[in-house]
């Protein structure tokens, strides 16, 4: 193959990698605006129907809305919103949904993002570290940790460290943002209060993080130390440290694959954790906003989060393919 059909090919697979995002992103939301409007009720509900309004005005206001109008017509009409950046109107923060997004959807980038970080660290410390002792009281200790890490739902350990840290020990805030009297402090104890609130859901994101990757990253290690090149390098008089060095980066790649499917778990884990500990970020605000039927957040939230998982799995892609030139061939 030529260097220009080579470069031709890589063309094509990038292209079709995006197009196959957007599709994904486009079914979700899509699946998300026609089962929200399929059922009960409408986001003005709750807000008009038991005040004693005339049903001609409520009728006005629905059809101010379109929330009359036939769903394919609904769908249209969105699909046309959209396509000119326009994500439509919170009926439960009485602004735009774009205003809410840029509010809300930083915090939970931050806690993601940095729980995200200290997994793949720590999961791969200390999977590298059980792979070097393998069958030994620690690495059993360890496996057995994070077996019982990775059965537990997120919100079950959320409340499990909630209760501990924050209602038992009494260490740690339990919910919110900030303390309510955040705005009296003085910037050192702010950033101290903000880093108080912090800290049990990115504990709960990264525990189970690490539990995930450390599992991975020791059976990769385990395969490492079976390669032929381990066996060369000690015949060469290698030192045991290099040894062990080359073989933890032979079994990086494998556990950069598993932050493809680490990474949707913690977009949708972050709903129950900020739901947990009350953290505004979007997840938090989507629950509020499917209870309230905020059909145009909600959805604004689905494609939201469809659009970071898959760009979520086309950076670990391309990440994988600069770690293994076998992947590029």
């Amino acid at each position: 193959m030529s260097a220009s059909e080579s470069g031709a090919s890589r063309r094509w697979r990038a292209l079709r990698r995006i197009l196959q995002a957007l599709f994904v992103v486009w079914g979700a939301a899509t699946a998300a605006f026609i089962l929200l409007r399929l059922a009960p009720g409408d986001p003005y509900a709750t807000q008009i129907d038991e005040l004693p309004i005339p049903a001609e005005a409520r009728a006005a206001w629905r059809a101010e809305r379109a929330l009359d109008a036939p769903l394919a017509t609904q769908y249209v009409r969105w699909l046309g919103n959209v396509a000119r950046g326009n994500l439509g109107w919170s009926t439960l923060a009485e602004r735009p949904v774009a205003d809410v997004l840029v509010n809300v959807l930083p915090r939970t980038l931050a806690l993601m993002g940095i729980a995200l970080l200290t997994s793949l660290a720590g999961g791969m410390l200390l999977g590298a570290w059980q792979g070097t002792r393998a069958g030994s009281t620690g690495d059993q200790a360890v496996s057995a940790t994070t077996l019982v890490l990775y059965s537990l739902p997120e919100f079950w350990l959320a409340m499990l460290l909630l209760q501990l840290f924050a209602h038992g020990l009494d260490w740690l805030p339990a919910t919110g943002l900030v303390s309510a009297d955040y705005d009296y402090l003085p910037f050192r104890a702010q950033v101290r209060d903000r880093l108080a609130h912090f800290v049990l859901p990115w504990l709960t994101l990264s525990l189970l993080g690490v539990s995930v990757f450390a599992r991975f990253q020791r059976s990769s290690m385990l395969e490492a130390w079976r390669e032929p090149f381990v066996r060369t390098a000690r015949a060469k008089g290698l030192a045991e440290r290099g040894v062990r060095w080359h073989a933890w980066r032979t079994s990086l790649v494998p556990v950069l694959g598993v932050a493809g499917l680490v990474f949707p778990s913690l977009v949708s884990g972050a709903v129950f954790v900020e739901r947990v500990f009350a953290w505004p970020g979007m997840g938090y605000t989507t629950v509020q906003a499917v209870g309230a039927r905020d059909y145009e957040f909600v959805t604004a939230a689905v494609v939201t989060g469809s659009a970071m998982t898959v760009i979520g799995s086309l950076l670990v892609d391309g990440l994988l393919r600069l770690a293994d030139p076998r992947v590029r061939a």
